[in-house]
């Protein structure tokens, strides 16, 4: 029986992998399962300035041809990793990609990145619900996501993954101060809404050091905010603070529009990279991994970020040290593939 982890790359680039994605990939060879990269195409090379029809059409037709050359290039009865969405071909053409597959009578397990039109439109998508049908086996974040695609009709065979791999060997610094009042926030800057509300608190304590995109009025922060640039994902020791942030949304006072809403499902990938670092993490309570964060003390969960100063003035050596012992354990595990690690020991010891 072959094994294989299907992605996608554009033009063979691999500029189009996240993090994420690029870590599953790893993890999978390293169990055994050989890299089927789907080489997809961009619009751009259909039409050079306005889209038209016929470019659009070609556009489409061309990335119905690519799959049908994957499907056949697959073999009967394989084991298929597939990382869930292929964004690049849409729902459609997931849908007619994995029906293929199990025609093929292929063992399909499909790991959910995202719920990408539920992300978005904040309801399910029929679509999408027969994509994750087409699977043999799910592997889902959070049981919060497995209720969502339960009452939406997705029933089947599941693996809870909790958290993301954050393959890395940058060892992150052990010996990182007792100020207990710097949090770090990573990712795009331009989506987080809720920031422009926040740089109008004042905060007394807290300390807010911001990654990513460079916004365009770091002039207009608060004297506690400050832009640090950009890093490189593999260089996790890059964060030195004491606190990692993740939230989301136009609201601060809780999880608030689509993006907000995400988190009470998902497994937010920059938990995971402050975890990775070393630095335990404050999330929002109404998050999916509340509940987890709190049973693992990995960090602190709160109502709303006008909290900020208190809970983190609340912490003394003694506490901050013994949740930084736990993160510097889940750590390790996240660091070297643990995880997803796990869930592929226990499905393949299925196929045997």
């Amino acid at each position: 029986m072959e094994k294989i982890v299907v992605d996608y790359v554009y033009k063979n680039s691999f500029s189009a992998f996240s993090k994420a994605r690029e870590d599953v990939n790893q993890i999978a060879q390293n169990h055994g399962f050989k890299p089927f990269l789907i080489n997809t195409c961009t619009l751009k090379e259909f039409s050079e300035s306005q889209v038209s029809f016929l470019s659009f059409f070609l556009y489409r037709l061309r990335k119905l041809f690519i799959l049908f050359q994957s499907v056949l290039s697959v073999k009967k009865n394989s084991l298929v990793l597939l990382q869930y969405p292929l964004a690049p071909f849409g729902e459609l053409f997931t849908l007619f990609f994995c029906r293929c597959l199990k025609i093929k009578k292929c063992y399909l397990v499909l790991l959910l990145h995202d719920i990408d039109y539920f992300r978005h439109k904040e309801v399910f998508g029929k679509i999408e619900a027969d994509i994750l049908n087409t699977a043999s086996e799910l592997i889902v974040h959070t049981p919060q996501m497995l209720n969502l695609l339960k009452e939406n009709g997705v029933n089947r065979p599941n693996h809870l993954l909790w958290l993301f791999d954050y393959l890395t060997k940058d060892i992150p610094c052990e010996e990182k101060p007792f100020e207990s009042n710097c949090i770090a926030f990573a990712g795009k800057l331009s989506k987080s809404e809720f920031l422009e509300i926040l740089k109008n608190v004042n905060f007394d304590m807290v300390r807010v050091h911001l990654y990513g995109n460079a916004p365009d009025d770091t002039a207009y922060y608060p004297t506690w905010m400050k832009y640090m640039g950009r890093f490189n994902p593999e260089n996790v020791s890059a964060l030195t603070e004491e606190w990692g942030l993740t939230w989301d949304g136009d609201s601060i006072e809780d999880l608030h529009g689509p993006l907000g809403n995400y988190l009470k499902y998902n497994s937010s990938h920059k938990v995971s990279l402050y975890i990775a670092a070393g630095i335990p993490v404050i999330i929002s309570k109404e998050s999916a991994l509340a509940e987890f964060v709190e049973e693992n003390k990995l960090g602190i969960t709160i109502s709303s970020l006008l909290e900020l100063d208190k809970r983190i003035s609340e912490f003394d050596k003694e506490e901050l040290q013994m949740i930084r012992k736990h993160v510097a354990e889940m750590s390790a595990v996240l660091r070297t593939g643990g995880r997803l690690g796990a869930i592929l020991d226990d499905i393949l010891k299925k196929q045997i």
